[in-house]
Parts: structure tokens; sequence; C-alpha cells
């Protein structure tokens, strides 16, 4: 497309003179013959203006910055031209003028677009469809953009039309490398980008999709329990003279027993335990991430520690039933607890929920049922530990195995030699020739 080039003048309206004397300066717009005028919302003594230059003659600090606001329209209204022409749209007057005064919508910015999907999921976090680790996910997701686009393109945001396939990959190393993120992370932003380009395609801010034929999967995560030998080792330890340790010990116990997550025991509270018809308790309790309902028989080890800490003033306060302190102290004294256990595993409140739902399915509770304990929404999402207790069996099986394999047994090897088995060729099929040469 040939280039419409422009002319920009600045002039003063002697008719137009105000009560103080000083005259308006006016921005005139060329091009292609064709030309509009704006005022700049400026004024000058006429005796103090260069028609020529168009500019302030004086050099006092009021004519200096007159001279940098005319610079800066100058300016502003280049990178206007030079961005219509380069998307191809049409160039006159009056299409420079009105986006320079606001009038025309500018192209839709990336993360402005991103912005704007992450206040929806504001909205869906007020009403409670969704936790808030998945919003500030979504605001992490944002802000990491952001710091990307200025290392990569030196500035905080671009048009959403620039957005590439390469410029995505590039999103994705500075995820993985920059930002040292796992591969289960990058892939959980690079599917919140995705979702983003669907809503610019569907509101036609984006022609074509950058992610086509990308494919990004998620690796299994290696979901790691306390056996019951560790587990009885770790309620075994006398930390009565380090209380920090015996609470975190205790809250993490009771997760084991109940396979509550960290934020829902960290909320749980009196009116969550029910009594039902036969006199027995029940934590029933919506997951603070999916907002199913946990149902769990309340066993006789979680409820002395519940009876432990009733008058524990944290517990007072907050009208909880446990005194939990934040999840970062929690795994870093669970440490501590695991050096002292002899448990070599990375102990984390976690990995309580995991060892409640494999200790579960290792005493024959049906699958359906763990899955309604844990309050998962989907059943899927349990036979994960159905996979953990096939490794536990392979592990008891190596016991049975270093046991019998020493055994002699009536199987001899062969006395002679098998010798190769050789295939027929098969027949031909068909008739005959009549005249076989």
């Amino acid at each position: 497309m040939q280039e419409n080039y422009f002319t920009l003048t600045f002039m003063i309206r002697k008719a137009q003179q105000k009560r103080s004397g000083e005259v308006p300066i006016f921005a005139r717009i060329t091009v292609s013959g064709q030309r509009t005028e704006f005022n700049v919302n400026r004024s000058i003594d006429a005796e103090n203006w260069n028609p020529a230059k168009g500019i302030a003659k004086g050099r006092s600090k009021t004519d200096i910055e007159l001279n940098k606001y005319l610079s800066s329209i100058r300016v502003r209204m280049s990178e206007i031209h030079s961005r219509l022409t380069q998307d191809g749209e049409a160039v006159n007057p009056i299409v420079l003028k009105n986006h320079y005064l606001g009038k025309i919508a500018g192209p839709k910015m990336l993360c402005e677009v991103f912005n704007g999907v992450v206040a929806q999921y504001k909205e869906k976090l007020n009403c409670g469809d969704i936790c808030n680790s998945t919003y500030l996910r979504w605001e992490r997701c944002v802000k990491y953009l952001s710091e990307f686009l200025m290392k990569r393109e030196g500035v905080p945001d671009i048009p959403i039309k620039k957005l590439t396939g390469g410029m995505i990959d590039d999103f994705e190393h500075f995820l993985r490398v920059t930002k040292e993120n796992g591969n289960n992370a990058a892939v959980k932003y690079l599917r919140y980008l995705k979702k983003v380009t669907r809503v610019a395609i569907a509101n036609k801010w984006l022609e074509d999709d950058p992610f086509i034929e990308k494919r990004y999967t998620r690796t299994e995560a290696h979901r790691e329990a306390v056996n019951e030998a560790e587990l009885v080792r770790i309620m075994t330890l006398d930390l009565s003279d380090f209380p920090r340790l015996e609470r975190v010990r205790d809250i993490f116990i009771f997760c084991c027993f109940t396979g509550l997550a960290f934020i829902d025991v960290s909320t749980l509270n009196k009116s969550q335990l029910v009594e039902n018809e036969d006199g027995e308790m029940w934590i029933k309790k919506p997951r603070q991430k999916t907002g199913e309902i946990s149902t769990i028989p309340l066993l006789g080890i979680p409820a002395k520690i519940i009876e432990k800490y009733k008058d524990d003033p944290m517990v007072i306060a907050k009208g909880v039933l446990l005194p939990v302190i934040s999840n970062q102290r929690m795994n870093s004294y669970l440490a501590d607890i695991a050096s002292l256990a002899k448990v070599k595993k990375h102990l984390t409140t976690h990995i309580a929920r995991h060892t409640f739902a494999t200790m579960s399915l290792r005493n024959h509770v049906p699958l359906e049922t763990i899955s309604k304990m844990l309050g998962h929404s989907d059943i899927q999402t349990t036979q994960i530990y159905a996979k953990m207790v096939d490794e536990a069996i392979s592990e008891d099986m190596q016991k049975m195995r270093s046991k019998f394999d020493k055994m002699e047994d009536a199987v001899t090897p062969l006395k002679e030699k098998p010798t190769d088995f050789v295939r027929e060729p098969p027949k031909k099929r068909g008739r005959p020739r009549k005249n076989p040469l």
C-alpha cells in the first residue's frame, strides 16, 4: 500500500484573541491535499509567536514548556501515522485527528485484554466459583507476560495483533529459564494465554490463532505418601520440648486421618462437625478448591487432636478447631520432623492428604468412598492414588521375590539344544499355466 505522507503545522488565530490578550494555538494536519485543524488548548502572546517555525520565540520557562508540548504532539502524531500505515488502514486528516483526540479506539493491547479476563476471574472469585489460588495464578501470569514483553520488546504491552507463534515460544522459554517454572507450571500459564487469545479471536481483535499446531502436555506429578511404619514413627516422636514442632506434627497427623488439604484444615470450624443418628461425629466441609463437599468420619486420633487444642488462644480467637500456621512455615517445620523421625521423604502438608488416600485404599476402602471423602469432583482424580497403591504392591512383591527365588525347584534346563525352526515355503496358489515355457 502506498504511504500517504502528512504534514503538521502550528498556527495562531488572532481573530479569537482572549481577554488576557493571548491568542489560541491550532494544529493543522494535511494529507494528500486534504486538511483539518484542531485547538491544542494552549495560547500565547501573538508578538511572542514565530509563524515560520510554529513555535514560541521566547526563552522563558513558559515558552520552553510550550515548545516541548508542541513537539510531543508532533511525535504522537507520527506514531499514530506509522501505526495506521503498518496496519494498512486508511490515512486521512480526520482519522489522524480523531486518533490523537481519542475519539477512535486504538488497537487492543495484549496485556489489556489479559487484564480484562483477569477481572472476570476476580468476579468468579467473589462469587465463590473459583479459589483464591487460581485467581492469583492468573494475576501472576499477566505479570510475567508484561515482564517478558519489556525484556523482549522494550515495552510492557503490545497490540494483540502482533502476538506470533515465535513470541509464544520465547515466552515459554522465559517461563522455564528466567522464572524457573517447572513443566506443569509453564504449561498452565501458556494455557491461560491461549484462553486470552480465544477471547481475542471471538471478538475479532485477532485474526489468526498464534497457538495453531502448538500442543502442551503436563507431566504426571510424582505423589509421595507416608507409609504406616513412617506414620507411627512420626506419631510417637516426643516433641514436648519443642511445642511448635509438636503443634505442626499434630496437624499433619490430623490431615493424614482426614484427608483435608491445608486450606481446608486451616478454616475448619465447629459448625462443620456433624453428629449422625448413631452418635458418630463426621466432618462435612466444602472444599475451597472445587466447592465439593468432603464427607469424612472423624476417627479417634483426629478427635483427640481437636480436644487437645480446644483451649488454644489461636483457636479461640479465630473460631477454628486447630491452630494452623502458614503453609510455608508448616512445611519448614515438617522438614525438621522428618529428620527426627528418620523419614527420608520431603514432608509437606499435602503429603498428608496423599497418605490418607493410600491408607484407605490399602485397607480396602472403595474408590468411590475415598473420592467422596476427599471431595473430588471427578473419580479419575482419585484413581491417581490407585496407581500409587499399585507401586506399593510392586514394592511388597519384592519381599516375596527375595524369599521364593532362593527356593529349590524342579525346573531344569533342556538336555538338548533346540534346533532352529524353519518354516516350509507356502504352496503357490492359482491355476497352473497351460503352456509353461
